[in-house]
């Protein structure tokens, strides 16, 4: 936090912000599940998971969706410190984006194909409830801004919101099938 406060990564605005602290949740969870890989025995200590022996059953799947969770942290990384406010170069983050955007529909792909069947209907599942949380908040915002009652979303905010809603929506799916629930 003190090197943003500084200014050395550029002047954030709140669309900025919000997309940074985004793609700081997303490095965080790619981070703990990760850690949890490399270390089944303790990773299974403060991830939601039976033991370590789940951890090293689902392990295939989840080096994918590490991949791809952290892919997504650097996208939104990328966007929030790119020029002419950041220092990075847009044709750089473009090129990098570009990139990241190929593996995380690789590593998604491959997620889906190694999974069993309850993490396929629930990938589906938060696909579809995704997509009405952001049809409803990003749809109402550009409603309201459309009648001119808000100033209307900028197009960092769209990405955030695909990737913010995703992951609320992730939470809120494992929540209602009591998946969360510590075991």
């Amino acid at each position: 936090m003190r090197t943003i406060d500084s200014g050395v990564l550029g002047e954030l605005d709140a669309s900025r912000s919000v997309a940074a602290l985004v793609g700081a949740i997303y490095l965080l969870c790619g981070l703990f599940v990760g850690f949890g890989l490399i270390n089944p025995q303790l990773g299974a200590k403060f991830l939601n998971v039976e033991d370590a022996e789940e951890l090293r059953e689902q392990s295939q799947m989840l080096r994918y969706s590490v991949l791809g969770i952290v892919s997504l942290g650097v996208i939104l990384f990328l966007l929030a410190f790119s020029a002419p406010l950041g220092p990075v170069p847009p044709e750089a983050v473009l090129a990098m984006v570009g990139l990241l955007v190929l593996a995380t529909w690789f590593t998604s792909k491959r997620t889906l194909e190694v999974s069993d069947e309850l993490n396929r209907s629930i990938s589906r599942e938060t696909a579809s409830t995704a997509f009405y949380i952001l049809f409803v908040i990003g749809g109402g915002w550009a409603v309201l801004a459309h009648l001119g009652y808000v100033p209307g979303p900028a197009m960092l905010d769209w990405v955030t919101m695909f990737a913010g809603v995703m992951l609320l929506s992730a939470f809120w799916v494992c929540g209602r099938k009591g998946l969360l629930m510590p075991r």
